[in-house]
């Protein structure tokens, strides 16, 4: 069962690009939201607050240590100083689209949070795209999750199988070796 609490720590955990996706967590807010588990729009708010809260440590991570940092050790990433110059003229010229569209890419979604703070963009030109693109992908998700209900529920049902059966190798996998050192101690 996936709880309030759950879904806000493992958007935080995707927010800040750990590989803990989305594209799983959030259509699980539907599927529960489905069973009455849950509430849908309150699950949905919680993820995108969670994805905004890891976005934003990105983002400071970016503005305190980026600058200096790629400024200093830039050259062993192939980023000298032309490099950064373009990037943060860039930023300040596309920011506010690349944080919003950059949302809706896999991968990259995380990632953008630390140029935007590289280049020192002002936070509310930040949060409020982070938190519009957060939302929207975060609720096509949900949607998916509950309108996928039943097949979501079927995958449930065979990885619960599948998991059983994997704990009874693991056990017994456990128990031969126990006996194979036992018996060759004698």
């Amino acid at each position: 069962m996936l709880s309030y609490l759950s879904i806000f720590l493992l958007m935080i955990l995707e927010g800040i690009g750990f590989p803990v996706p989305s594209e799983v967590i959030i259509p699980l807010v539907g599927y529960y939201s489905r069973q009455g588990q849950i509430d849908f729009l309150t699950g949905i708010l919680i993820g995108t607050l969670g994805s905004l809260s890891g976005s934003l440590i990105d983002f400071f991570i970016g503005y305190k240590l980026g600058y200096p940092f790629l400024k200093r050790y830039g050259k062993y990433f192939l980023i000298d100083d032309k490099k950064l110059e373009k990037l943060i003229i860039w930023f300040s010229r596309f920011g506010v689209l690349a944080v919003f569209f950059f949302r809706f890419v896999p991968e990259i979604r995380a990632l953008i949070s630390f140029p935007a703070g590289i280049a020192k963009m002002r936070l509310v030109k930040f949060v409020i795209p982070t938190f519009l693109g957060h939302f929207i992908w975060d609720f096509a998700l949900g949607w998916l999750g509950y309108l996928f209900y039943y097949q979501i529920n079927y995958i449930i049902t065979f990885a619960e199988r599948i998991s059983e059966l994997i704990l009874i190798l693991f056990i017994i996998a456990i128990v031969s070796y126990v006996v194979y050192r036992v018996t060759k101690r004698r």
